[in-house]
């Protein structure tokens, strides 16, 4: 297939690209199944037993956490690159078919992520994620997958309607106790931010550059599992080294 083609779009509705078009993104419901976020929490489960891997995560013992939660449970990085649940749903195909759709080309796997963003988490400051990929052509999505419900109690992603067509902002120190970031882009004046409420196995995809991020978990019991993975153009000619080596999807 060369990077010229034009994909099936007949997965999503006229409605839906409408949509993404003018709010730079799309809620797709149970694109996964149940038993599928049961499998991928269980292999993140299985893998945090190990205490740490290499490039991926390093967590500690609760009592060495200094009560930072996020370090007895932090985020998975390139779980794909170890694990071949997280590489068999980072291949998923109807996250490929849509991501090929909305790309109207072929696309590659660049990253995948794990959040275990346990009660009392804190959030991630607004940034967008081309500002870290750094590709050329600039083409890069995120496929964002609840594993279980999120919404504003348990830290819920924010997304600011309509920047998907912004410039890259500026990212700049932030002081907070709120987010484990510590820089952050800020939204235009006026932007509407809206917290994107999902039940387990939707999947909400957004550009590259839409403004995003999310508050810390409040809820007292409540996780927000979720896999994000990130995919580029085929044809993406340079990159930040650290999404080398790209998986093909097909």
């Amino acid at each position: 297939m060369s990077n010229s083609d034009t994909h099936d779009t007949s997965i999503l509705t006229d409605d839906q690209v409408t949509f993404y078009g003018a709010n730079g993104y799309l809620v797709v419901p149970s694109l996964f199944t149940v038993s599928a976020c049961r499998e991928i929490v269980g292999s993140a489960i299985r893998l945090h037993g190990l205490g740490s891997v290499a490039g991926c995560f390093e967590a500690v013992e609760e009592s060495e956490a200094d009560g930072d939660i996020l370090k007895v449970y932090p985020r998975m990085m390139h779980p794909h690159r170890i694990d071949d649940v997280f590489m068999k749903h980072l291949k998923h195909p109807g996250v490929s078919r849509i991501v090929q759709a909305l790309l109207d080309q072929e696309a590659v796997g660049i990253q995948s992520m794990f959040y275990w963003k346990p009660p009392g988490a804190m959030g991630q400051a607004f940034h967008q994620d081309s500002f870290f990929v750094q590709g050329e052509p600039d083409t890069c999505i995120a496929a964002w997958t609840a594993l279980e419900e999120t919404d504003e109690d348990n830290g819920g992603l924010i997304v600011v309607e309509g920047t998907q067509e912004a410039d890259l902002l500026e990212m700049r120190p932030i002081d907070s106790d709120k987010y484990f970031s510590t820089e952050a882009v800020s939204p235009p004046v006026g932007a509407i931010q809206t917290t994107v409420r999902l039940k387990a196995g939707d999947t909400l995809f957004f550009g590259g550059h839409l403004i995003h991020g999310s508050e810390p978990n409040n809820s007292t019991d409540r996780f927000r599992q979720s896999l994000i993975c990130h995919y580029v153009a085929s044809n993406t000619e340079t990159m930040s080294e650290s999404y080398k080596p790209t998986v093909p999807l097909e």
